[in-house]
């Protein structure tokens, strides 16, 4: 080896060059040096690298003085390459630690002239001999290095140490974030999950918390409290912001505190003296670390941590796999091992830290965080250990060394302990989502260019903006819900980041309800369990008939606000029912779908056409299934039709299509045709009705009694009982207007004379037909009729049937349901305005 090193001298300067590289690194290792550490130290408490700068000292003195024992020419030889090669060196370490603090980046002009330097070092160490002008040159480069490194330690000083003053007219108040209006500003923000460092950026709900805590560490306590290090308590939901806020407080103490320029000389001179203290920060993650160990946990990190500011040669252990291996290589390494890897005292080590932190002018924040994490009683006693911990140094009267407790408030045993063990609390209070939901609901609707249909009758969804009044208003009831179900702003924006993933990219837009599309996902996220009963349940039992109990998939011991959560998602309606074969008879309550609700595109959708939970799940549409869109703009498209055409145009869907179309058949839309909505009472079918298994039937013959008038009532009825496989739909037409017979005769004659013994109803629509065949022959007349005889076979059985010669109804009589059906007054007047000579009926 010696051989090839002395045949080739690049190999000299190379090794030389890497040696600085190895040893930077092996005594970051033992931390004797950091990368963040500053190059300045305090006299009080000097590092080790001290004794390092001090062998080189005694060194070049023992070179001095016994100079004049050397020849000057082997002297200069001598000393050129000693510390050309240590030079070499030197700068080895200074590209690793340029390299590993970024510094080229923070100060680029800075560490291109300190490369520079380097390199024309390194030039000259290999062209120039060793002479005495070669040495010069040497010394003014070491010159140029030490005026570099000072200019470093004044800025960083400078940096340190600056005042912070403002003017009574700047703003000090915590900065509010700006308000979350756009899609784009909700998906920077809701995309972004990591942790907030600033106390600007975290949510204004978070901020007083941050605040608030950053002056209790600063001050050491209240107004009334002794100066001392504070052990705090921060309590809060799983992912409410704990972690943020904790990150936050470390970045703050860190920033020198601004002070008014109008402030007493008193305030300036404490906050001065605040800003010499250098904060350090720890933070422990307890989660997993056995019990009986935590504080050695705990001490083994925070030394870590202070290793990047202050030498801790004397705090560091030999790690224990260390000292194994030296027990089992015996004799010497065995008593060295020893000696290296004696008992530590705890307590008294957080005294000496106490006091080299005094002694070099530090605090030191640990924030212990994941403490209540875990199940069984390996977690209950790694609780109660932190808890001994806490209790046994509050004695020591440590007042440089801080503790923040970060747990969750989901288990009030494991609270009560930790506030048993430190002096102040804080428990995070809920974030309400309310109004932020309004604002999202709202940037996704209005985004989408989709025909939205709402529980609204409104002129457009700017409204939400517009009326103070349906903005508090606007899905009101889901907006509670949700907020009362998720507890932390980690949480909701998970659900929202799925919400705009199935919303946009897998192109459901208008194909699902958009608030229930969240509630779905808000459950999946927050009630695992209960959303994966809901799912089986789904798919075992028949959830789409009106009489299935959804109430049965869930336990008794559920909490009430997840009951009223699924209630509200569902869209529930409760039932009375009496309990078979109790006695004395006892009633309960059961839950059941509510139709009348379909038209809102909800996962509780009893249509049987609809499958919002499967796309929910699948995040896609089958090409076999109806589109809602398109469903809605035919919906918008047919009823631009006559009555009559309408009902011809109804009547050529199969089964399966008129029941979809069923489930939008009542809507109303706004001018510009954006917004879709169904005016209340809309589809409340009577009681006899509303539970048939043919529903669509009976909303299909709904909307026609909305619209029948004395011009198209005939019409209607003469195309329901003579178009083919019609006549489930005139049957359940003419029970809908009232004739309560459960079988009405299929032959026409029959049919008038069953309408004729009814003295309510009956009659009353039979002489409606026949005033309207009228109306309609005398319209007819005129023109050449080419409608087939079959057509007017019910005109001529009204106009001809001995069963209509008795008496008919009084004038007030009206059909039920049927508003738009005049009386029989209003009937002889319409028809007298005709002209066709209308005779009454006797």
């Amino acid at each position: 080896m010696g051989t090839i090193l002395n045949a080739n001298p690049v190999l000299h300067y190379s090794s030389a060059f890497l040696a600085g590289i190895g040893i930077k690194v092996l005594l970051d290792k033992f931390y004797i040096s950091h990368p963040k550490r500053s190059i300045g130290f305090n006299w009080r408490y000097p590092p080790v690298t001290i004794a390092v700068l001090a062998s080189l000292l005694l060194t070049a003195f023992y070179m001095l003085s016994t100079a004049p024992k050397f020849d000057e020419a082997v002297l200069y030889a001598q000393s050129f390459m000693s510390l050309k090669y240590l030079a070499l060196t030197f700068i080895g370490m200074l590209i690793t630690v340029i390299y590993q603090t970024k510094l080229y980046t923070q100060k680029p002009i800075f560490t291109a002239v300190l490369v520079g330097l380097s390199l024309i070092y390194i030039v000259f160490a290999i062209s120039l001999g060793d002479i005495a002008p070669a040495y010069n040159v040497f010394m003014y480069l070491a010159a140029s290095y030490f005026i570099l490194a000072a200019y470093l330690l004044f800025d960083e000083y400078r940096q340190s140490k600056q005042l912070s003053i403002t003017t009574e007219n700047e703003d000090v108040t915590i900065q509010v974030n700006p308000e979350l209006n756009s899609l784009e500003d909700f998906r920077k923000w809701f995309k972004d999950d990591s942790t907030i460092k600033s106390t600007e950026e975290l949510e204004p709900d978070l901020q007083v918390y941050a605040t608030r805590i950053t002056e209790r560490l600063q001050n050491g306590g209240g107004k009334d409290e002794k100066d001392l290090a504070q052990h705090i308590a921060l309590c809060g939901p799983y992912g409410c912001g704990k972690s943020s806020i904790v990150a936050a407080i470390a970045n703050e103490l860190k920033k020198p505190k601004q002070v008014k320029l109008e402030s007493s000389d008193k305030e300036k001179l404490r906050v001065k003296q605040q800003n010499k203290i250098n904060w350090i920060h720890s933070d422990i993650s307890t989660w997993g670390a056995a019990s009986g160990s935590v504080a050695h946990v705990v001490l083994s990190n925070i030394i870590d941590d202070i290793s990047q500011y202050i030498d801790m040669c004397a705090f560091r252990t030999l790690p224990k796999h260390y000292t194994e291996a030296l027990k089992s290589g015996g004799g010497i390494f065995q008593f060295a091992s020893t000696l290296l890897a004696g008992p530590i005292d705890i307590e008294q080590s957080f005294q000496k830290l106490n006091d080299v932190l005094d002694t070099t002018n530090h605090k030191l924040l640990i924030t212990l965080q994941d403490v209540d994490r875990g199940t069984g009683d390996e977690n209950e006693k790694r609780l109660n250990d932190i808890a001994a911990l806490l209790d046994r140094l509050k004695d020591r009267d440590l007042s440089h060394i801080n503790f923040i407790v970060a747990m969750g408030n989901e288990k009030p045993l494991y609270i009560e302990v930790i506030s048993k063990a430190t002096d102040y609390r804080e428990d995070i209070a809920k974030s309400d989502f309310t109004d932020l939901l309004v604002n999202y609901i709202y940037a996704n609707l209005t985004r989408s260019k989709v025909l939205s249909v709402i529980p609204y009758s409104w002129g457009s969804l700017d409204d939400v903006k517009n009326v103070p009044t349906k903005r508090i208003g606007f899905y009101l009831p889901e907006r509670t819900e949700l907020n009362k179900l998720i507890s932390s702003f980690r949480i909701l924006k998970k659900v929202l980041r799925r919400a705009d993933e199935i919303w946009w990219d897998n192109n459901l837009k208008g194909e699902v309800n958009f608030i229930s599309l969240l509630m779905m996902l808000a459950l999946r996220e927050v009630e695992p369990n209960l959303f994966s009963k809901y799912i089986n349940f789904i798919n075992s039992a028949k959830l789409k008939s009106e009489q299935t109990d959804i109430e049965r998939f869930i336990e008794k011991d559920t909490p009430k606000e997840v009951k009223n959560y699924l209630s509200v998602m569902l869209g529930i309606k409760i039932k009375t029912v009496s309990i078979r074969d109790s006695n004395p008879l006892k009633e309960r309550d059961i839950w059941l779908l509510n139709p009348n609700n379909e038209y809102l595109q909800t996962v509780g959708c009893s249509n049987e056409m609809s499958f919002y939970v499967q796309r929910i799940l699948r995040q896609s549409i089958f090409s076999s299934e109806f589109k809602d869109q398109d469903v809605i703009r035919d919906i918008l498209n047919l009823k631009k039709l006559s009555l009559l055409l309408f009902v011809e145009k109804w009547l050529s869907f199969d089964e399966s299509k008129q029941e979809k179309y069923s489930q939008f058949i009542f809507l109303k839309f706004n001018e510009d045709q954006t917004l879709a909505y169904q005016e209340l009472g809309s589809d409340n079918l009577p009681n006899e009705l509303s539970s048939t298994t043919c529903r669509h039937v009976i909303k299909f013959v709904h909307y026609i009694a909305k619209n029948l008038t004395i011009k198209n009532i005939y019409e209607i009825f003469n195309g329901l009982l003579y178009v083919q496989d019609a006549r489930e739909h005139s049957n359940a037409l003419i029970n809908y207007l009232g004739f309560n017979e459960k079988y009405i005769p299929i032959e026409i004659e029959p049919l008038i004379y069953k309408l004729n013994l009814d003295k309510n109803k009956g009659r009353y629509l039979l002489l409606c037909l026949k005033q309207s065949y009228k109306l309609y022959h005398a319209e007819k007349r005129l023109k050449d009729v080419s409608e087939s005889e079959k057509f007017h076979c019910l005109g001529r059985m009204l106009d001809n049937s001995e069963y209509l010669r008795q008496p008919v109804l009084n004038s007030d009589s009206k059909l039920d349901n049927t508003p738009k059906i005049p009386n029989v007054t209003s009937l002889y007047t319409i028809s007298y305005k005709t002209s066709v000579g209308v005779v009454e009926v006797k």
